[in-house]
């Protein structure tokens, strides 16, 4: 998302839907063109979480990263109740966001099915919790935000 001053050229522009589920949904054009619904919520000191969905059909999740310059860190999911694992590589896209590859559909559906997960970067001694909220109601909402914009 770009936050622009005047005379400032326009390059991603978000408008906010609303809240489903504990999830904030907006839908952001890139160049005036659809590009991805995404949802947020907050975790420890009020650092999103943040799920994108892209016109490409491409799935990602972006966690607070830690403010430092490394460029990957392995990262270790633990969804909860179930305490079904995930470990992949997420990228440093900017000192304080960490992107995750593309999302396969078990990770997506442990997802979905489950209130809580635990992140945990080894590397950087980093561990993290995040409520999910209802991630069915936010999964229906961006469904239909997705659905709108084909």
């Amino acid at each position: 998302m770009a936050v622009l001053g005047p005379g400032a050229p326009a390059v991603a522009q978000t408008k906010k839907i609303g809240t489903f589920g504990g999830w904030e949904i907006s839908i952001v054009h890139d160049k005036g063109k659809f590009a991805r619904c995404v949802a947020d919520t907050t975790g420890p000191n009020n650092e999103g979480l943040r799920m994108s969905f892209g016109d490409d059909g491409r799935r990602h999740f972006i966690l607070p990263g830690p403010g430092t310059s490394g460029a990957t860190d392995e990262a270790v999911i633990v969804f909860r109740p179930s305490g079904k694992r995930f470990t992949f590589r997420m990228a440093q896209r900017s000192p304080d966001r960490l992107w995750s590859p593309v999302l396969e559909n078990s990770f997506t559906d442990m997802f979905f099915e489950s209130k809580r997960m635990e992140v945990q970067l080894p590397a950087r001694n980093v561990k993290r919790s995040f409520d999910l909220g209802d991630p069915e109601t936010m999964s229906a909402r961006i469904d239909g935000c997705m659905t709108s914009h084909q």
